[in-house]
């Protein structure tokens, strides 16, 4: 009777867990070492539920990070985050500290430095909604007509009427504005003729 290695089933499977658990060892090894990258993140700015940001001076910062080689590859996907204390709507200059910034807690990111920015100027609005009615085309007419808008004050509070983004020739239409800070609901609707 022979005996081969590969022939059983218990045997495959082992050998299969034993690669596994190799090259999961060998991966944690190679990035265990801690190094030092610049690299630029891009930025988030957050503020409260009412408050909406125009414009920011900056949407990333370049940022200095020692860490193991591992998070470092994970940080490639990560964006901070930045708090905004403002309560009311306006322009403000605000520094950027490192204690402000925040990180996906997880990630125990400690030893950073902040390359640049040092400060950006961000303007708030007030976020609004704000029921307008969609422009008729001679001979069609749109379920609904009604639509919501909703954006920063200085941005809708003169908008009126949308108007479809073309000639209906289906069942269906679409509404979007230029700005990509004003969201249209629905932006889809009915054409009926």
């Amino acid at each position: 009777m022979e005996f081969n290695i590969l022939t059983s089933k218990k045997n495959i499977i082992s050998i299969f867990i034993s690669l596994l658990l190799g090259i999961v060892f060998w991966y944690y090894a190679k990035t265990d070492s801690v190094v030092t990258i610049q690299r630029k993140y891009p930025l988030k700015i957050e503020s409260l539920d009412y408050l909406i940001t125009k414009s920011v001076s900056s949407d990333s910062i370049t940022l200095e990070i020692t860490a193991k080689i591992r998070v470092q590859r994970i940080l490639r996907t990560v964006v901070p985050i930045i708090a905004v204390p403002n309560k009311q709507p306006g322009s403000l200059q605000m520094a950027i500290k490192k204690e402000e910034l925040i990180f996906p807690a997880w990630l125990k990111v400690m030893n950073y430095q902040i390359v640049e920015p040092d400060s950006i100027k961000i303007n708030l609005d007030s976020l609004i909604q704000k029921k307008v009615k969609i422009a008729s085309v001679k001979g069609i007419e749109f379920a609904p007509n009604v639509v919501i808008i909703k954006g920063p004050k200085s941005l809708i509070k003169n908008i009126d009427y949308l108007s479809p983004d073309s000639i209906p020739t289906g069942r269906i239409t679409t509404i979007t504005v230029s700005n990509k800070l004003i969201e249209v609901m629905p932006h889809k609707i009915w054409v009926k003729k």
